[in-house]
């Protein structure tokens, strides 16, 4: 079955990286079978109201039945089973062995499917899909490349979708601020941002992929930055979402067990101090709301 936007945090000595492990391969940071099992763990499925923005967009011009669709940079999952109650066929892509082996292991809808590829070289006949998504992903892309390589598959009329979201903001009467900047302080001083442990793509997730080569080469483009999703999680829940990131794992691998540990139990004792409540972190709930960018461009029909 699906799982919901968090569920509880493992213990994190199962999932040792080393100093020489895929983490540190440019532009390769999902790769290792540990990090994968925590990315399926923790991170966001997207909400419904962002694939029906997608489809309903596609509709609007393209009025053939929705047979293929692919999400590309799948990671374990969680953007591609999404799209499974809106077209017959759908296959996930990533470049991670691992991921790719997490991903079929989570999904159980049967008309998904998952492939090792790269999103610069598809393993899909020319014009035969309706569309091409790519959820917290591209910004690893070599976007030129995949363009191209996105237009030669898809359908007259068929959308590239590409899309991402922020950090999570807690939401807490009268404390939302303040809790909202301890995850801010992990992120920008325990792991640098984007100019510390993370790659340099993630200054292209800060920035909504706001950059000009982001924009689909399409004269038909539009842009959303209006969806969001709140869901409810514990404390324990976000300190596993940490414990997920790209740079938190880069961090993990430079500085050692110990530290990573320390820095996910500062960050939980203070989020709990602020709170001022008695229950475990593993009991503490609160709403997280996340907030999505979404680029659509449409091929021209014939």
């Amino acid at each position: 079955m699906r799982m919901s936007a968090f569920t509880p945090i493992p213990d994190l000595s199962l999932y040792a990286v080393s100093k020489s492990s895929s983490y540190q391969m440019a532009g390769r940071y999902f790769e290792g079978v540990a990090h994968a099992a925590l990315y399926a763990k923790f991170r966001p499925i997207p909400p419904p109201s962002l694939v029906n923005r997608i489809t309903s967009y596609l509709k609007e011009k393209y009025k053939g039945p929705l047979e293929n669709a692919v999400d590309v940079g799948c990671g374990s999952g969680q953007s591609t089973g999404i799209l499974s109650n809106h077209f017959k066929n759908v296959v996930g892509f990533d470049i991670s062995e691992a991921q790719v082996a997490e991903a079929v292991k989570q999904e159980k809808s049967p008309n998904v499917t998952y492939k090792v590829s790269g999103a610069e070289s598809l393993l899909c006949e020319k014009e035969s899909l309706q569309l091409v998504s790519a959820g917290q992903a591209c910004h690893w892309f070599d976007i030129p490349k995949f363009f191209a390589e996105a237009d030669r598959v898809l359908v007259p009329g068929g959308v590239i979708a590409l899309y991402g979201y922020h950090l999570p903001k807690p939401i807490w009467e009268g404390k939302s601020e303040k809790l909202n900047q301890l995850i801010l302080d992990v992120y920008s001083k325990e792991t640098g941002g984007p100019g510390g442990y993370w790659g340099s793509g993630r200054a292209d997730v800060d920035a909504a992929y706001t950059d000009k080569k982001f924009h689909i080469p399409y004269l038909d483009f539009e842009r959303d930055d209006s969806l969001y999703l709140d869901r409810k999680a514990t404390v324990a829940d976000l300190k596993g979402y940490i414990s997920s990131w790209s740079g938190f794992q880069n961090y993990r691998a430079d500085k050692g067990d110990e530290a990573a540990l320390n820095v996910l139990n500062t960050f939980e004792s203070k989020f709990m101090d602020e709170l001022g409540v008695d229950t475990p972190s593993s009991e503490t709930e609160l709403t997280l709301r996340i907030t999505y960018y979404l680029l659509m461009g449409r091929k021209p029909l014939a």
